[in-house]
């Protein structure tokens, strides 16, 4: 009957239970009574009550056990895996550190993998970034003032029209798009090249 009784109730040697009850002024009283039925929990209640502390119990006992983990009551555990083509397997392990996820890896979401860590993916686009670069500049070296670069040749801005938009012009040679060595005009106040 101990492990059943409504919160702040306890036994009484005679039988009965001594329940600390709140009334509506905040003022706690103790209330006897002296059937088991009044000191119980109603089995709703104490339902929810008993799933509460089960959970927890599991929580602090399995809480940090991999997913798709299960003990073995030999000790250990079975887990279920991917092999290399993708097939789920079950392994058997006998050291339960196996099956539990390592307090070392877990990071919080604000902190930053390290820096000096080689990652392939980042080196990648990193150098591909660096090569798109180097092609640009490439591209827009030499350029004449107000060209710009177009997979064949160049598109020059030679004037504005009445209204004030730009008059383009398309260039197909190379030496009509980029500033020639020693050359002196409008799109090339620098000596050339």
């Amino acid at each position: 009957m101990h492990n059943n009784l409504r919160e702040n109730c306890f036994p009484r040697p005679s039988g009965g239970c001594a329940c600390i009850v709140k009334q509506g002024d905040g003022v706690e009283t103790v209330e006897n009574y002296d059937s088991n039925e009044q000191c119980r929990l109603d089995i709703a209640a104490q339902t929810v009550h008993n799933k509460k502390q089960l959970n927890k119990e599991i929580k602090d006992r399995y809480g940090n056990y991999k997913q798709d983990c299960f003990l073995l009551p030999s000790g250990g555990c079975k887990c279920s895996e991917r092999d290399e083509v993708g097939n789920e397997v079950v392994k058997k392990y006998d050291d339960g550190a196996h099956c539990k996820f390592s307090q070392k890896n877990k990071r919080t979401a604000n902190e930053q993998p390290p820096q000096n860590a080689r990652d392939p993916i980042r080196e990648r686009a990193q150098a591909n970034y660096r090569a798109v670069i180097n092609e640009l500049n490439e591209k827009f070296k030499g350029l004449k003032e107000g060209c710009f670069p177009r997979p064949k040749g160049c598109l020059c801005v030679i004037g504005k029209d009445q209204d004030g938009r730009d008059i383009t012009e398309r260039r197909m040679k190379d030496r009509d798009c980029k500033c020639q060595p020693g050359e002196r005009s409008h799109g090339c106040p620098t000596d050339g090249a």
